[in-house]
């Protein structure tokens, strides 16, 4: 009676799974069936359907073909015309889930780069603003979830099979990221590019990228001279990398202004520990520093002679 019922329930459990669009890596070599008529006669019904208009239907038809003829010749093209089927409804996150497990799965397929470019383009919409999504049963549109956006062009960055695709993403991450105001994370996108695709053609904007974010940071209040510090090596770093791009002249003049800003800002600092926390001391060894790079900042270093004078009477004083 008990192995009756466990007989049952194992039966049960293995017509479950077997139900399920599970994933155990691509199929092996010599495993996918020569023929499969039973998968050519769903690949014919869901492009009758799609002649028909009947994407429903079509989107039905397919899915019984991936699910249950994964080995079938016709498998992968299968997994693209679900893709295509879902973004003509709309269903935009099914059809980045269809494609990517094309990608997974059949990746000697001719649709393996299609799929790609697929997801690509797609990611590049949602960043762009372009893809609507409808909410409420279509009661209006909206667009993509950032999150979602996000995770695509992180996972084409993954997967793409060669450099100027997943730097593309990057670089289009890397923007994406700037304009939901989330610079530290878009300057590491950023930087990660420059050193995994070099000889991209967005390198060199991306080092910039990387410069200008630490430089705005500064402007943003978190004035500190590590910012400072960090983007004139960025702008210094795009003009030996890129030493004979269109814009190398101008990083170079960008890192001597971050330079004079550095020591306007150790002017700053000086100034603070002479009126707000009267550390004599400290102040007298910023403005000495100050006056020794007057080549640097000329006003900043002749403000600082003023204000040495200063400081050094106040310590005379207190001792």
């Amino acid at each position: 009676m008990r192995k009756s019922v466990f007989l049952r329930l194992f039966a049960a459990s293995a017509l479950l799974l077997s139900m399920c669009d599970s994933y155990d890596g691509p199929p092996g070599v010599g495993s996918v069936k020569a023929v499969d008529p039973v998968a050519n006669t769903l690949m014919a019904e869901a492009k009758g359907y799609h002649a028909e208009g009947s994407t429903r239907k079509e989107i039905r038809t397919l899915k019984k073909l991936v699910l249950n003829h994964e080995l079938a010749p016709n498998a992968a093209e299968g997994r693209f015309l679900l893709g295509k089927a879902y973004e003509s409804r709309q269903e935009y996150r099914d059809a980045f889930k269809e494609y990517s497990k094309l990608i997974d799965r059949y990746p000697q397929s001719p649709l393996y780069t299609d799929a790609l470019n697929r997801q690509l383009a797609m990611a590049m919409d949602a960043a762009e603003g372009k893809m609507k999504v409808p909410v409420l049963w279509g009661a209006w549109e909206t667009e993509m979830e950032s999150s979602v956006v996000i995770s695509w062009l992180r996972e084409i960055v993954t997967k793409a099979p060669y450099n100027d695709m997943a730097a593309t993403a990057s670089s289009i991450l890397g923007k994406y990221l700037v304009d939901l105001e989330r610079y530290e994370d878009a300057r590491a996108e950023y930087s990660k590019l420059v050193e995994k695709y070099p000889d991209s053609k967005y390198a060199p904007d991306a080092q910039l990228m990387v410069a200008q974010l630490w430089a705005g940071s500064h402007t943003r209040g978190d004035q500190n001279l590590v910012n400072l510090s960090n983007a004139r090596e960025a702008y210094e770093e795009f003009t030996l990398r890129f030493p004979n791009h269109k814009d190398a002249g101008k990083a170079l003049a960008e890192a001597s202004n971050m330079k004079r800003l550095l020591v306007q800002q150790e002017l700053e600092v000086g100034r603070y520990y002479l009126e707000r926390s009267r550390e004599y001391t400290s102040a007298i060894f910023c403005f000495e520093s100050v006056i020794r790079q007057k080549k640097v900042n000329p006003e900043a270093a002749a403000e600082a002679e003023t204000l040495l004078a200063k400081a050094r009477e106040a310590a005379a004083r207190q001792s």
